[in-house]
């Protein structure tokens, strides 16, 4: 039979509801909130379909901006960091071959 070692903090890691933590729950609740008061402002000037559809967008990309993470980062934070362009850093870095021994010799 084949083991597989698990790290404590896999093991013991809770969630809450539906996996979500607390700051996905909350902007999900706050986009809800804004999507009715949307709804009833909103529901007499514009046909209903119309209107569900605005509401519908809204509501996603809300909570898409909010919540998918990806590298860390949520994905407003991931989209600025893509358009800023390359990361460029000033100091010296050296590689994982690159030591003191490696240029002693050279």
């Amino acid at each position: 039979m084949i083991k597989a070692k698990i790290t404590k903090n896999i093991i013991r890691k809770s969630s809450n509801s539906l996996g979500l933590n607390i700051k996905q729950i909350i902007i999900g609740i706050s986009a809800m909130a804004v999507g009715i008061v949307l709804f009833f402002s909103l529901k007499n000037v514009l046909p209903m379909q119309i209107l569900m559809t605005l509401i519908f967008i809204f509501l996603a990309v809300v909570i898409m901006f909010g919540c998918v993470n990806i590298q860390g980062q949520n994905l407003f934070q991931f989209m600025i960091k893509i358009f800023k362009g390359a990361d460029v850093r000033y100091y010296d870095s050296k590689g994982v071959f690159s030591n003191d021994i490696s240029e002693k010799k050279q």
